[in-house]
């Protein structure tokens, strides 16, 4: 079974590193789309409520994510 689990970073154009990692509520995914949809909300969500336009604009924030395939294992349970 293969779920998908998200990276994700706030970026900055003006500070160096200009990325770091974050945390997300939620890492791991039963498919690409939820996964995707989520870091694209989440970005929508972080910018609406932890940062204001002034610091937006004044650090160039933005955020990077990406939802990469991870391979699980499945027990087998024998009866």
């Amino acid at each position: 079974m293969e779920k998908f689990i998200i990276l994700m970073w706030l970026c900055s154009t003006v500070n160096s590193p200009p990325c770091f990692q974050i945390n997300t509520p939620i890492t791991t995914f039963d498919d690409h789309y939820s996964c995707v949809s989520f870091g694209y909300s989440h970005s929508v969500e972080l910018f609406t409520t932890k940062f204001n336009k002034e610091e937006i604009n004044r650090l160039g924030l933005y955020t990077r994510f990406a939802c990469t395939k991870q391979k699980t294992l499945e027990k087998e349970i024998n009866a």
